[in-house]
């Protein structure tokens, strides 16, 4: 199985925006469906059992949202992926246990220091936020979920590695994610055959569903028919130019010594 699996709901089960007679249908809605990715050792985005018990029979076990979501949140943080993480970072970020032992840290650091009587609040706060920036720069979150796990992705050399925190609980317990928490390093190259083999699968989806819409009667949902064709041609080129961050030279440039100084600075 692929890296990044979806499915598209069929146009005549996508409802459309708004209500009533005031109905509307585009591009981003009729990328409605499920997502959810497979990293071998763990299936990310899949629900328990146990916290779909209760729920409507048809409950999907996989996330269920507009894949342009996915799409989107996923290529904003293709710049940082790109750029190299240095060893000495890399020993941290491959491995879940350590990362969220690092976060914790820091977290705890900027707690104890901003209460102390004399302490520059803002001054800690920056502090701790270039401490950690080069960690959430390359974490893709879902704020569209109630219980957003965390996906971490961290090149080193020919390699990167996937660090995912996905064991949430519910109100009364229950893990949300079969997942949990976990890590897996694969090739790079490797990783970006998958995302373009993902954006191919999705944007081939997407001429399909598009042309469904066109060719369909919405009755009194208003939908712009040309519109929608041209932003799905303006999306796969965006796609296009996103993926290209991750094949070539690196724009990003960290300065690392200053991140490491402002780490020593927390923790000596």
């Amino acid at each position: 199985m692929a890296l990044i699996n979806f499915t598209l709901k069929h146009p005549d089960y996508i409802t459309p925006w708004g209500e009533a007679a005031e109905t509307s249908m585009d591009w981003f809605a009729l990328t409605d469906g499920e997502y959810w990715l497979d990293v071998k050792k763990a299936t990310l985005y899949e629900y328990t059992t146990e916290v779909l018990a209760g729920t409507h029979a048809n409950s999907s076990h996989y996330v269920d949202f507009q894949i342009a979501r996915l799409l989107e949140d996923l290529t904003r943080i293709f710049e940082a992926i790109a750029e190299p993480v240095p060893d000495a970072f890399y020993a941290i970020a491959q491995s879940h246990n350590y990362l969220y032992r690092f976060y914790e840290a820091a977290q705890s650091w900027f707690e104890h220091a901003s209460q102390a009587p004399s302490a520059d609040v803002d001054a800690c706060y920056d502090s701790y936020d270039k401490a950690i920036e080069w960690i959430y720069s390359r974490t893709l979150t879902a704020a569209h979920l109630t219980y957003e796990p965390g996906i971490s992705f961290f090149r080193n050399s020919n390699n990167i590695a996937l660090v995912w925190n996905a064991d949430h609980l519910t109100e009364n317990n229950i893990p949300v994610w079969t997942a949990q928490n976990g890590e897996i390093e694969i090739e790079y190259q490797l990783f970006v055959h998958e995302i373009e083999d993902f954006g191919s699968r999705f944007f081939q989806a997407m001429d399909t569903q598009v042309q469904i819409a066109v060719e369909k009667n919405w009755g009194t949902t208003q939908i712009n028919k040309q519109r929608l064709i041209q932003e799905q041609q303006d999306r796969k080129a965006a796609f296009q130019q996103k993926l290209s961050l991750l094949k070539r030279e690196p724009f990003l440039r960290t300065d690392w010594h200053f991140i490491n100084t402002q780490v020593t600075k927390m923790f000596s």
